[in-house]
């Protein structure tokens, strides 16, 4: 997933560089295309690294608690607590607005995806 992210952060920066904004422009006078990527791909996958280990080890605690099922997901309220932070996440991509939302935007469905369903479908 983390690779996922870091393609789709090349991806939108790529297509920013074409014609960017007065703030990209002003960051690519002093570094360079890469100094300026390569540090963003690393948080983008050290990042979502971290957030499917939290996922994985709150998933772990949490188990025992609430067994129920429904949405198409072994744990029900795992699964809407990961769909409200997705909507949150949505929401957020949507207010940076702009060329980049374009790229952004099926980040966190793919966050309600991995986390939501899947996580706890492969863990049963």
């Amino acid at each position: 997933m983390g690779l996922f992210f870091d393609f789709l952060t090349i991806q939108a920066l790529l297509s920013l560089r074409k014609d960017p904004p007065r703030w990209l422009q002003n960051a690519l006078n002093q570094v360079s295309f890469f100094r300026l990527v390569a540090p963003m791909a690393l948080f983008t996958h050290s990042g979502w690294t971290f957030a499917g280990l939290a996922a994985g080890v709150l998933y772990t605690v949490l188990e025992g608690d609430d067994p129920t099922s429904g949405l198409g997901s072994p744990f029900v309220s795992f699964t809407i607590g990961v769909l409200v932070l997705a909507t949150i996440y949505l929401a957020a991509t949507a207010l940076a607005g702009g060329r980049i939302r374009g790229w952004m935007m099926p980040s966190p469905v793919l966050f309600a995806i991995t986390f939501g369903w899947v996580l706890p479908l492969l863990s049963d």
